[in-house]
């Protein structure tokens, strides 16, 4: 999978891609514990290149770059112009404007 340098479940978090990303918190987050965990306790090892696995991954990439990329614009997991949410039944918000940070 394209963006997966440095980190075996996560995708766009390491490499050339990645180098003008501006981080909620400063750099790209260090998910060794959280992998090792993960790695300890799973119950099922998908086979490699399954669709099981491609959704794992997927599922990872994305929560990695809802919580620590600032921008919206250099999100990959997404199409950011289509991307909608919604939280406890308030009604679905979309990207506002270019270069809008997103808030927790």
């Amino acid at each position: 999978m394209p963006g997966m340098e440095g980190n075996k479940y996560r995708s766009y978090l390491h490499g050339e891609g990645e180098l003008n990303t501006n981080w909620r918190y400063g750099g790209p987050p260090n998910y060794d514990i959280v992998n090792k965990l993960f790695e300890d306790e799973r119950t099922k090892v998908w086979p490699p290149g399954s669709l099981e696995e491609k959704v794992q991954n997927l599922v990872k990439s994305w929560e990695m770059e809802i919580f620590h990329k600032a921008s919206l614009e250099v999100f990959k997991t997404i199409d950011v112009n289509k991307y909608t949410f919604s939280l406890n039944g308030i009604k679905k918000e979309k990207k506002k404007k270019k270069n809008q940070k997103l808030k927790h």
